[in-house]
């Protein structure tokens, strides 16, 4: 297990290097929630981009990447994803740029931060506009004073990470589509 107070940030896996700049992190991120990815996909593609070209066998390499994902953290096993995500790196991305700068000083765009660093500061985000919007994602309105709850649905409606589609919006979108083909 790695421990950020004592070890160097790692740059290899077993021996393998590993590429841990945060943009990979995030890309890997990513891949690994597409939905237009099939499984392999999304596993050869997170792969290479963790390795590039020297990767080791495939369960060491399986590994590793959950390994790196978790930032050095062994896998939890459990794999119960019920609760869904607070924030994406695709429809946050200018929040996490803005709230990076406000609370670091740091210029994601022009920084080399390792994925375990990047992971570490993104938890400390409190008081910025990544950090509320996480809040309102995660706040159930049920929980939300009454006289509030119709602008909180509103906001939380906004910032979904979900485009959940009516059946009409989304057969208009199929047609649409289809029209393109």
């Amino acid at each position: 297990m790695y421990n950020a107070m004592l070890d160097r940030l790692p740059e290899d896996y077993q021996g393998w290097l590993i590429r841990t700049d945060y943009r990979i992190g995030v890309q890997i991120q990513l891949c690994l929630s597409d939905p237009e990815l099939s499984d392999s996909e999304k596993t050869g593609t997170a792969l290479y981009l963790l390795y590039g070209n020297g990767m080791p066998d495939l369960q060491t390499a399986i590994e590793g990447l959950s390994w790196f994902m978790s930032c050095g953290e062994a896998a939890a096993g459990s794999g119960d994803d019920s609760e869904p995500p607070a924030y994406s790196f695709e429809k946050d991305a200018g929040r996490i740029v803005s709230a990076f700068r406000k609370v670091f000083g740091i210029d994601l765009s022009r920084e080399r931060l390792h994925w375990f660093e990047f992971v570490s500061m993104l938890g400390d985000l409190h008081g910025t506009a990544f950090s509320g919007v996480m809040d309102i994602r995660s706040t159930d309105a049920s929980e939300v004073d009454k006289k509030k709850r119709a602008e909180f649905i509103r906001m939380k409606e906004r910032f979904a990470l979900s485009s959940q589609y009516t059946a009409e919006q989304q057969e208009a979108i199929d047609r649409f589509m289809e029209r393109l083909r």
